[in-house]
């Protein structure tokens, strides 16, 4: 198979995956992971109230505030630099 010819304007090459160096996008990234943490902290509050078990919940807000933490340290790292 040969290779699509190159857009008038543009490299030979994608440049796939720039929108991950904006901090922008970092930045909104990092609310809306801190966002999805919050609501499972809530989510679990239910669970307790209602007496379902809220292992699950837990665990996804767990993965949530990783990832939350780790997109505002990296926005903040590339603020400074």
């Amino acid at each position: 198979m040969s290779d699509p010819a190159p857009h008038p304007g543009r490299g030979s090459e994608a440049r796939r995956g720039s929108a991950w160096q904006s901090p922008l996008v970092r930045r909104v990234l990092a609310v809306v992971f801190t966002v999805a943490a919050i609501g499972s902290v809530v989510l679990v509050a239910v669970d307790l109230i209602v007496g379902r078990p809220a292992a699950g919940d837990l665990f996804i807000g767990f993965l949530n505030s990783l990832t939350a933490v780790w997109l505002w340290r990296t926005s903040s790292e590339t603020e400074r630099t």
